[in-house]
């Protein structure tokens, strides 16, 4: 697809967004019931602890909202099988419906990224930035960037008056610096923000003996 010029690649791109966005569409109340007779008809059993009379109600609660070609890809690996090893799944039985809907999910990550990928190329193609990730997570990074900068800002009109300050990185800030830490990335990160995130692991580094002390 690269050979080809911008229009036609961007035309093929936006055939395969359109395939991939409908697979990741929600599955379906039919699409769920459907699943879970494949899966009867293979043999498998309904979990301990769940009515048999009330399944497709329990189960179709807890499949909401996940993504279809998840739901179809799961499905199809466990009747093959393909879970063997996992201490969550037992081999001829359906999943409990929380484990199933994980397991969609996690099926689906593949398509979801590589919609995102083709996204980012369809819009570099024409021309415009693509569009940014406001979810929760993301959010509160930004956030988190927003008060470094201020922080930074501060010191750095401090330092102008011939006054240094610096807080010592306290348990509580090491805490909330470890949970920014774990959240992802946006999609663009500079180098200050690199260097700033280098400085607080040294510090949070620094935090972690004194715990691990004050524990023992």
């Amino acid at each position: 697809m690269t050979n080809l010029p911008a229009p036609a690649q961007l035309s093929t791109l936006n055939r395969e967004i359109t395939t991939l966005t409908e697979r990741l569409a929600p599955a379906r109340t039919d699409a769920i019931v459907r699943s879970l007779g494949v899966m009867q008809s293979a043999g498998m059993s309904l979990p301990q602890g769940v009515d048999a009379q009330k399944f497709d109600v329990i189960y179709g609660y807890a499949l909401d909202g996940v993504p279809s070609c998840g739901l179809t890809i799961a499905t199809q690996k466990l009747i093959r099988g393909d879970y063997a090893g996992n201490p969550d799944i037992l081999l001829g039985m359906i999943p409990k419906p929380p484990i199933l809907a994980a397991l969609a999910k996690q099926e689906a990550r593949a398509a979801r990224e590589d919609l995102a990928r083709k996204r980012e190329t369809a819009s570099a193609l024409k021309g415009v930035a693509p569009e940014v990730d406001r979810s929760p997570e993301v959010m509160a990074r930004v956030q988190a960037r927003l008060n470094q900068f201020r922080q930074e800002h501060e010191e750095a009109k401090a330092k102008e008056r011939g006054v240094v300050v610096h807080e010592p990185m306290s348990p509580e800030k090491a805490e909330y610096w470890a949970k920014i830490s774990e959240l992802p990335d946006w999609w663009q990160v500079g180098a200050e923000q690199m260097a700033f995130r280098r400085k607080i692991e040294g510090e949070m580094a620094e935090v972690q003996p004194e715990e691990q002390s004050n524990a023992a």
